[in-house]
């Protein structure tokens, strides 16, 4: 039952890095259009701003996430006998 659950895990936290990492790529991608527009000064870079701290606070939830669930999914699920021994 554990390693379902652990598979589970690993897939939910995959599905959800990989959502990250499209909006942070997005939001990436629209801060590098933004930047070659010609737009008024003050909105330029207010969406330059908010779009450069989406994609970078996006991609790095991405990375941190799915770090998490390659953890779960590579995880032996075994306890080091040295410590468990230590009671």
């Amino acid at each position: 039952m554990e390693t379902f659950i652990n598979r589970i895990m690993w897939f939910g936290f995959s599905t959800v890095g990989a959502a990250f990492l499209g909006t942070g790529v997005l939001f990436v991608v629209l801060a590098l259009f933004t930047q070659s527009t010609d737009i008024m000064g003050l909105f330029k870079w207010i969406l330059l701003i908010f779009n450069w701290g989406v994609g970078g606070i996006s991609l790095l939830i991405s990375i941190a996430i799915l770090a998490i669930g390659l953890k779960l999914r590579f995880s032996s699920g075994k306890q080091n006998p040295e410590v468990s021994n230590a009671n």
